[in-house]
């Protein structure tokens, strides 16, 4: 998820309030209008508690200002509450709501004995005036698309692979349609009438569950080139080279490319020839050829 371009407006009301109002109250609290701010979808309003939110809270005067915004919204709101008469002002500062829809934010502003004490003066001629004024920053969240599978990972995720490859002791499975695309020697076994095609089920014993595994990476286009490496390369040659699998049998010599030096070249060379690898094999002549240059110009 990622944030939007944020937006900044000025929130101000005031709210008038007869004492009778609040002495008679019935309910918890007292709310005043509802006003929209200029950012978009986002209002607010306040609510006094002249006997606290709770019973713990009975003899606190509580003064809150709630915000609805639209799910998948931050805000941040920097305001004060204040009573101006009776000199007391709730100051909150970069008050940040993520809740998904609406929030809250106050604090006692005074108990109730002095709240309806002539001294104090939060009500003067019947009336007590509440202002309410502020910053609010809003901004909102997008969320980022879930990525959809593609066409190869699905089928590399599926668990309808009809055909068995047996390594070993251990299996692997695979989509029959996909082997066949991928080599022509796997497609006549499982075309032939053969015990292999009527079971579904390939044995393999002359080469290792690593590489089979390997070519099943390749069948469903994931990434080997980190997988080649130095010790497993000609036993994948062999195998790409036998079971007629030519893509695979280049990107395997492509994966070596920068990986001959002088003290390989000659185990690559002699890997080359025994696995019908051409373009192993140019260059590893054109590395020697290179390094012979080097030697005479010294």
């Amino acid at each position: 998820m990622f944030r939007e371009r944020t937006n900044e407006c000025q929130i101000h009301m005031k709210w008038r309030i007869k004492e009778d109002d609040v002495r008679n109250i019935q309910g918890q609290s007292i709310e005043s209008k509802t006003f929209k701010a200029n950012a978009p979808s986002i209002k607010y309003f306040l609510s006094l508690y002249p006997n606290g939110r709770n019973n713990s809270e009975a003899n606190s005067v509580k003064l809150d200002v709630h915000f609805d915004f639209p799910k998948f919204f931050v805000i941040t709101a920097s305001f004060s509450i204040a009573v101006k008469s009776a000199s007391k002002k709730l100051k909150f500062t970069d008050v940040t709501f993520v809740t998904g829809g609406n929030g809250s934010q106050g604090a006692s502003i005074c108990n109730r004995d002095e709240l309806f004490s002539l001294e104090k003066k939060f009500f003067v001629n019947g009336f007590m005036e509440i202002e309410f004024e502020g910053t609010l920053k809003a901004s909102g969240i997008k969320r980022k698309a879930p990525e959809s599978l593609s066409l190869t990972q699905a089928l590399w995720e599926a668990d309808d692979k009809d055909v068995t490859i047996v390594v070993g002791e251990q299996e692997l499975k695979v989509h029959k349609w996909i082997l066949c695309v991928k080599s022509s020697v796997f497609k006549a076994e499982l075309n032939s009438g053969m015990k292999e095609a009527l079971e579904n089920k390939i044995t393999i014993t002359d080469f290792s569950f690593e590489t089979v595994e390997i070519f099943l990476h390749y069948c469903y286009e994931r990434c080997i080139y980190n997988l080649i490496t130095e010790g497993n390369a000609s036993e994948l040659l062999h195998f790409a080279d036998k079971y007629n699998i030519e893509l695979l049998h280049y990107r395997i010599q492509t994966a070596l490319f920068g990986k001959i030096g002088t003290a390989n070249v000659v185990k690559f060379a002699n890997m080359s020839v025994t696995s019908s690898a051409h373009e192993l094999q140019e260059d590893c002549v054109c590395f020697l050829l290179n390094a012979i240059n080097v030697i005479t110009v010294g």
